[in-house]
């Protein structure tokens, strides 16, 4: 007697790959709230040859005054620059004064004069030698600026680098000199004048007219875009494959991917790191990006720097320098970059380790993706043509048919966004809530979550009545390889976060398929594990960074990571998807009232 045929709800419920995914998902993020935040801030009585926060802020608190703006031209930025200049004298370097005037457009050109003149001074020091370097050994520029906005003090913004850079210049004083010379630029001119449409100007200044900008090997820049966080290598010049070996090899948390830099090129801003890069120079750029809210006010002040963010900044500035000067792949740096440059696609684990490839494997893993993708997919076949089961033969028929599988994913991609994305229009209602970085963002963030994870239930929901979970699997591999290509080819420093989940997941799901369902529930658990993995960590940062400047941005991730749920909720019963979405629901709406009441 022939068995009745199955459909795609008529499978034994399993709800382990689902708790599992959750699990790894909130130790993943409980490990990046650990991970990703400043060293505890060094004391004075620390060794002299380490970095010690406590000894370079009492440098900060020597050179400004937070209480007073220091713009260039004003008395308080020429009182901070004879400031720094002999704090950097009493150290034993020699300093020079590089004056200049740099000519820029107006802000207002019709009832102005078009150029306005600005006139500058930078700071550059060098340490006393009784034998000149050999000039074959290009110097390392270490660089910060020392102006100010008009409406703050600039504490955070740039003082905290400038400090940094004077107890470094102290802890190298004590070495043995290197036959690499290290060098200091502290800038003028780096903000953007009220009257004109630039700012780095004393970087501008620096590589125009001062000989030493064609003698460069390396720079380090050190800014701020926030007063606290951990200090992230956001940036490198050419070469990123080579600087990154370098920078690996720094002992401490190092932060850093190159989705950085593919989200701050298109933002509207620049540091004298972008001068310099131009110029052809090699190089690193740091910043960090906490509390943003207090960036360019008159709170960027010492109640508001954060040692912490200190003591990272320092430690990144001299350990490279110190790897930079001991490594004899520097060597390679004495010459402008090749024309075929080792760009990388880079990110790290937990501040642990960076992971890289070159740039241009990213187009070939996508396709080593695809491959193991289709392999599993034509093994899956063959095995299900050999079944007298016609419903299932019928199924697995429907992958040749792309859309049929991609379609539900999508779908829900869409939804969760547009949900999402209105329930924030909402949410903002409430006065204080419309702040771009509001006073208490957890509750609100986990909020935003449990609404994506809510849509994804209540989707999962209906897709298991007519597809089976493998299908759903199918579809979203599909998707995520499709946009292993697309990012490949126009984001390329975002193609890891699918390049590395698209190839763990096609590579389980390849030797799976003649598990049966353990080894569906495997390749479930390993893909959104491996999602997890690249895409939660960069939670905090991101929202650091833009707040909810740009919605878009948190949504979209919202949608995507949730969406992967999809086949695990569909191996589970009706009732387990349904509480799952009605639970995520009322935690949705838990977490926004609380971040209500947190105002």
């Amino acid at each position: 007697m022939p068995t009745a045929p199955t459909t795609p709800e008529n499978h034994s419920p399993v709800s382990w790959p689902l708790i599992t995914t959750l699990l790894i998902w909130s130790a993943i993020a409980f490990a990046s709230v650990m991970a990703y935040r400043p060293p505890t801030p060094l004391p004075s009585s620390i060794s002299e040859d380490s970095f010690s926060a406590e000894r370079a802020d009492r440098i900060l608190q020597t050179i400004i005054d937070d209480t007073l703006p220091h713009p260039p031209g004003s008395l308080a930025h020429q009182e901070l620059r004879t400031k720094i200049k002999s704090q950097f004298e009493a150290l034993g370097y020699a300093v020079e004064l590089q004056h200049g005037t740099v000519s820029v457009p107006r802000l207002n050109q019709r009832v102005l004069p078009n150029q306005l003149d600005i006139e500058l001074t930078n700071i550059i020091a060098r340490r006393k030698r009784s034998t000149p370097p050999p000039k074959s050994k290009k110097p390392l520029l270490l660089v910060a600026h020392y102006d100010s906005v008009t409406s703050g003090p600039g504490v955070s913004d740039d003082g905290v680098a400038v400090a940094s850079l004077l107890e470094i210049a102290r802890i190298l004083a004590g070495e043995t000199a290197s036959e690499r010379e290290v060098i200091f630029l502290i800038t003028d001119g780096e903000e953007r004048n009220p009257n004109a449409q630039f700012g780095l100007l004393g970087a501008r200044l620096f590589v125009a007219e001062h000989p030493l900008a064609q003698q460069i090997g390396v720079a380090i820049n050190l800014e701020a875009r926030g007063t606290s966080g951990p200090s992230c290598m956001f940036e490198t010049s050419l070469q990123s494959y080579d600087l990154l070996t370098v920078f690996n090899r720094i002992s401490g948390p190092k932060f850093a991917s190159s989705l950085f830099f593919e989200v701050y090129k298109r933002l509207p801003r620049d540091t004298d790191f972008s001068i310099l890069k131009r110029a052809g120079i090699h190089g690193y750029n740091f910043a960090y990006i906490g509390k943003v809210k207090y960036y360019h006010t008159a709170d960027d002040n010492f109640k508001n720097r954060d040692l912490g963010s200190m003591q990272h900044h320092g430690n990144n500035a001299l350990e490279l320098t110190r790897a930079l000067l001991n490594s004899s792949q520097i060597e390679q740096f004495d010459s402008p970059p090749p024309a075929n440059t080792s760009e990388a696609v880079y990110f790290d684990l937990f501040g642990k380790l960076i992971l890289r490839w070159p740039a241009n494997w990213s187009i070939y893993i996508s396709g080593l993706a695809l491959f193991l993708f289709l392999f599993a997919i034509v093994i899956r076949i063959k095995k299900s043509m050999q079944t007298r089961d016609a419903v299932s033969r019928l199924g697995f028929r429907a992958i040749l048919i792309p859309t049929a599988n991609l379609a539900i994913p999508a779908l829900t991609i869409c939804l969760i966004y547009i949900i999402t994305f209105e329930l924030q229009t909402l949410v903002r209602l409430e006065d204080h809530l419309q702040l771009d970085w509001p006073q208490n963002p957890t509750a609100l963030l986990l909020g935003y979550w449990a609404a994506g994870f809510a849509i994804a239930g209540a989707t999962s929901t209906i897709a298991a009545k007519f597809m089976k979970p493998e299908l759903l699997l199918i579809g979203i591999l599909a998707l995520w390889i499709s946009l292993c290509f697309l990012t490949s080819i126009y984001v390329n420093g975002a193609s890891y976060l699918f390049i590395l989940p698209a190839v763990l997941t096609a590579s389980t799901y390849s030797k799976a398929t003649n598990a049966g369902k353990l080894g569906l529930t495997i390749t479930l658990v390993v893909g959104g594990a491996a999602l997890g993995l690249v895409w939660l960590p960069l939670e905090r940062l991101f929202y650091d960074a833009v707040g909810f400047r740009m919605p878009m941005i948190m949504m979209g991730r919202i949608a995507f990571v949730s969406t992967t749920l999809l086949p695990a909720l569909a191996l589970t019963s009706p009732w387990v998807r349904f509480s799952f979405s009605i639970l995520s629901t009322c935690a949705s709406a838990l977490l926004f009232s609380l971040a209500i009441l947190l105002i």
